[in-house]
């Protein structure tokens, strides 16, 4: 009985689902008519239902936006004017199914300029591609003159540099309330036996494109690391991490009081993830409801940089990768590893009461590029496909024992040996931290990060102001330079000597997380 109920059911739901067909493009509408399935007759819907639209998408030459699944586009229908940007997988950040009417300029929303910054990096934003449809909707009536399914038929052209490469015609006939089997039964039969092909999905705008257009995305979604991988996925992953978190960490900068809202009508997110392009139905003869009033809006808005846009969460978010960098140190080449901490000790030395999303320099989006870039092929130093996991194991090891060492050694007048100790701690806390709590490493990366930070404390103090400068000071001015230094030196002295009486319980805690 259970299997008959669940049986019941997909027939039930299948049966309220819409046929997805390709057809020929020449092809005439079908003639459904069928007394015995009460299938009466096909009637062209209102004006409003069928329309031509003309779309032209903007992207970088490589389409960076496409591929990091970002519609940006134009589009013109029925001779009226819109900028759209679809770009569900990365909501709440920007938008999906939103359309802007155009200003009195014409030109690209400033919001929408904003928003896809980080994914072009610095390339530049032209048309890439032109995409054209000729739209016809029809009602299927049964004989008591009730709906029965509408139809929507779509005539789509792709053009890109002038010459049209595809061209595609797509039926969609979406029940008004279930069909029984014989009804649907027969209307696959009939779309079949005019030429028609019965499909689970469209083309989504990048596959219309084609492989150029459907390579993989410079922002892919990392997974959980996997020390069973090979070390080169291992890193690029941990890399792919990182920098998906300056880009979420930039999005939420940017998008933050923006108001754009996203289409309230079904979308197609909810089953393939892809972005959409076409629209849904045709606009409005009303200007009131296609965006804002282009004379009234403010000029600068949230983009005002006094207001709008602080950088403080995407710093830390950097200084996070920074760790990381620092961590894959050793397994990574010194050439690359010291471009890339120069391009982010740039980006960290940013202001940011003075300097807002909106106006990140060149450096930034260099950055953002070079990381993309190490996520695809990090520029290891020896074999890339070796198992990751032994050679994190020995350089974990290798890295606790030295900081083990250092520290067994510590004098408390050598600051020599001091500042090798911290930066061992240093280097061994972000090596583990790579591993984001993988296996048995978070407590010991906590625990390797507590001795960096009291280390911290224990650093070489300022010899103070030059013979020369003191010549230069006031009696006062000397005196509370000379207590200045004092202070200094003494809290260096208490930090030592604390860090020296704790850290037997530290080297027991780090060796037995170490043996967990």
């Amino acid at each position: 009985m259970q299997r008959e109920s669940n049986e019941e059911r997909d027939l039930m739901g299948s049966a309220r689902q819409p046929l997805l067909f390709e057809a020929s493009w020449a092809a005439e509408p079908p003639l459904l008519t069928n007394p015995d399935v009460d299938v009466a007759r096909l009637v062209a819907r209102g004006r409003g239902r069928s329309f031509t639209s003309d779309v032209t998408l903007l992207d970088s030459t490589d389409h960076r936006l496409l591929r990091a699944g970002v519609v940006l586009a134009h589009r013109v229908i029925d001779s009226m004017g819109e900028w759209y940007m679809d770009a569900p997988s990365w909501s709440p950040w920007l938008p999906a199914d939103c359309s802007i009417a155009l200003d009195a300029a014409g030109d690209l929303p400033r919001d929408f300029t904003c928003l896809v910054k980080p994914f072009l990096r610095g390339a530049t934003l032209t048309p890439s591609a032109a995409l054209s449809c000729d739209r016809r909707e029809m009602r299927l009536l049964k004989f008591d003159g009730s709906p029965l399914a509408d139809i929507r038929d779509d005539r789509i052209s792709v053009v890109e540099s002038g010459v049209t490469t595809s061209r595609a015609r797509e039926v969609t006939i979406t029940p008004h309330s279930k069909l029984t089997a014989s009804q649907r039964d027969w209307l696959i039969t009939r779309m079949i036996a005019l030429g028609a092909t019965l499909v689970d999905a469209f083309p989504s705008t990048l596959e219309r494109l084609g492989p150029r257009a459907g390579a993989m995305s410079d922002v892919p979604r990392s997974v959980p690391p996997n020390v069973a991988a090979t070390l080169e996925g291992f890193v690029a992953n941990r890399l792919t991490q990182c920098l998906r978190a300056v880009m979420e960490a930039d999005l939420a900068a940017r998008s933050d009081g923006m108001r754009l809202p996203s289409g309230t009508a079904e979308h197609p997110v909810e089953k393939s993830r892809e972005p959409g392009v076409l629209p849904d139905s045709r606009l409005p003869d009303e200007l009131l409801d296609l965006g804002s009033d282009p004379i009234t809006a403010p000029a600068d808005g949230i983009h005002d940089d006094g207001r709008h846009g602080r950088i403080d969460a995407l710093l830390a978010t950097v200084a996070e990768l920074r760790a990381v960098v620092e961590g894959f140190s050793d397994l990574l080449e010194p050439h690359w590893v010291g471009d890339l901490s120069r391009l982010i000790d740039r980006v960290l030395a940013l202001d940011s009461d003075r300097i807002t999303v909106h106006r990140m320099p060149e450096t930034y989006y260099q950055f953002l590029d070079m990381l993309v870039t190490s996520t695809r092929a990090p520029k290891l130093r020896g074999d890339g496909n070796v198992p990751a996991g032994p050679v994190l194991a020995e350089r974990i090891t290798t890295g606790v024992r030295e900081v083990v060492e250092r520290c067994d050694q510590l004098d408390l007048n050598s600051d020599h040996g001091w500042a090798r100790a911290r930066h061992a701690a240093e280097s061994a806390a972000s090596l583990v931290g790579t591993l984001q709590g993988a296996g048995d490493s978070q407590k010991l990366s906590k625990r390797l990060a507590k001795v960096a930070r009291e280390l911290g404390r224990t650093g070489s103090v300022s010899p103070g102001p030059t013979p020369e400068q003191i010549a230069g000071y006031t009696p006062e001015e000397a005196f509370e330079a000379g207590r200045r230094l004092e202070r200094d030196l003494d809290r260096q002295r208490e930090g030592r000597a604390e860090f020296l009486e704790e850290w037997p319980q530290q080297r027991r805690r780090i060796v037995k997380a170490m043996k967990a």
